[in-house]
């Protein structure tokens, strides 16, 4: 018994599968070194094959040329739809950052061997914790669908829209600041005040020895107030998935 597979069905597979792999190679969470290279595959693979029926409709008789410059287009397409997703991503990380600065725990950057360079603690668990967070809270798949619905706006063969590109990365770029602000921002506050406390009180008493203290007194301090903050950061990360989705979607081809 012969099997025959049409040719635009293999096409369709083969662009499916190179926009998919560009997005899970920078998407989170599946961008991370925990998960093997060899599942990425199969789960890029895997989500070219559910959304055939999106790719296959509407494609062109295949040519070698024609398939080489839509793949390359389609893994380029891909990976500036993960980067968007993992800009508004790392605005967790990058709050948990700036408290590391103004809480003293930058002095001592912890090792990550998965990643193979030196992170903040705080800023590592916050990233462990919003990875947690993505997987419990199901926003795993509001990523997913929102890559699936990035058809519709960016067709198979409509081109690379580098323009559209361009603005969507920046405006995520600038989002993400805002977002990390806004979650480290009353801690940096006290923070800062707890070091203009500490001055004033070497100064009220300049025999007392403030380096003996101020590092333990911030310390405390900020795993109090980290404790007190943990409970905002669902609806935060909730808040930065929607809108990264939003501006998946958003891509427009032109």
């Amino acid at each position: 018994m012969d099997l025959e597979v049409p040719a635009v069905t293999l096409a369709a597979l083969l662009l499916a599968t190179a926009r998919a792999a560009g997005f899970v190679l920078l998407a989170p969470p599946f961008t991370t070194r925990t998960i093997p290279a060899p599942v990425k595959g199969a789960l890029a693979l895997a989500l070219a094959v559910a959304l055939l029926d999106r790719v296959a409709p509407g494609l062109p008789e295949p040519t070698t040329g024609f398939l080489v410059v839509t793949a390359v287009s389609e893994v380029a397409i891909g990976a500036a739809l993960g980067f968007v997703v993992q800009l508004f991503f790392t605005a967790v990380q990058f709050a948990g950052e700036l408290i590391d600065v103004t809480g003293g725990f930058s002095l001592q950057p912890a090792y990550d061997p998965l990643a193979m360079t030196t992170n903040s603690v705080i800023g590592k668990l916050h990233y462990l914790l919003a990875t947690t967070l993505l997987f419990t809270s199901g926003g795993h798949l509001l990523i997913v669908r929102g890559f699936a619905t990035s058809y519709e706006g960016l067709p198979v063969s409509g081109g690379y829209p580098a323009e559209d590109v361009a603005h969507v990365v920046l405006t995520a770029f600038s989002t993400m600041f805002l977002a990390a602000l806004q979650i480290a921002g009353p801690m940096v506050a006290v923070l800062l005040l707890a070091d203009v406390a500490l001055a004033l009180l070497s100064r009220a008493a300049p025999a007392l020895n403030i380096f003996a203290i101020g590092f333990p007194v911030k310390i405390m301090l900020t795993l109090a107030l980290l404790g007190l903050t943990f409970p905002l950061l669902p609806p935060a990360l909730d808040a930065l998935l929607e809108q990264a989705t939003r501006a998946v979607v958003g891509f427009r081809s032109g």
